[in-house]
């Protein structure tokens, strides 16, 4: 799934209109356990730019080469994260580690060439799903769309929970973009068939 999908999605399962402490810890959650994949493409585009890999190599050489990204995908340490956070009472951690769980839980069966081991340090394993969010020859053209049409209708949850204007403008921002993303992506994909 796309990083913005996970907050969203996140977002609508965990979130609650009369809760909004809640929204910080789903969203940081949410996204960190991408946070090195976007470290990674900003030392790509700073320390590398003119060496001419194109972005299937970036991808490529980022998840069989980077091992500490796997870590952030663990979905044992999210869960120990959680449960430590339960057992202390400290319910914006419990919100935290429970949208990283859930990311990792997400990924699992949307990753097919590009997955993580995601239950590192029990295993090893890598599990290749059948199906990717953005590999055309893994069903991308049906799976994105969904994807796409999950965040509509989460951004719709959301819309209703009376959200600060400025936070509705991200909304609808992630929104498009997401759409800009998907409409691209299918149509570089299409074009090359």
């Amino acid at each position: 799934m796309i990083t913005t999908t996970h907050v969203i999605l996140n977002t609508t399962l965990l979130g609650r209109k009369d809760r909004p402490e809640r929204n910080w810890p789903l969203v940081i959650g949410s996204t960190l356990p991408d946070l090195p994949m976007f470290l990674y493409f900003l030392s790509m585009l700073f320390f590398k730019t003119g060496v001419g890999l194109e972005n299937r190599q970036v991808i490529s050489e980022y998840h069989f080469r980077q091992l500490w990204v796997d870590w952030f995908h663990s979905i044992p340490l999210a869960l120990v994260g959680l449960l430590i956070c339960f057992l202390a009472k400290y319910g914006l951690g419990l919100y935290f580690f429970a949208a990283m769980a859930l990311h990792d839980l997400e990924d699992l069966p949307l990753h097919s060439q590009i997955a993580h081991r995601h239950f590192l340090p029990l295993s090893d394993l890598v599990f290749h799903s059948p199906i990717s969010y953005i590999e055309p020859d893994h069903h991308a053209l049906w799976v994105a769309p969904l994807e796409w049409l999950v965040v509509l209708l989460c951004g719709r949850v959301l819309w209703r929970r009376g959200l600060q204007p400025w936070v509705q403008v991200c909304l609808i921002f992630v929104m498009v973009f997401q759409g800009v993303i998907l409409l691209y992506t299918l149509g570089f994909h299409w074009w090359l068939l």
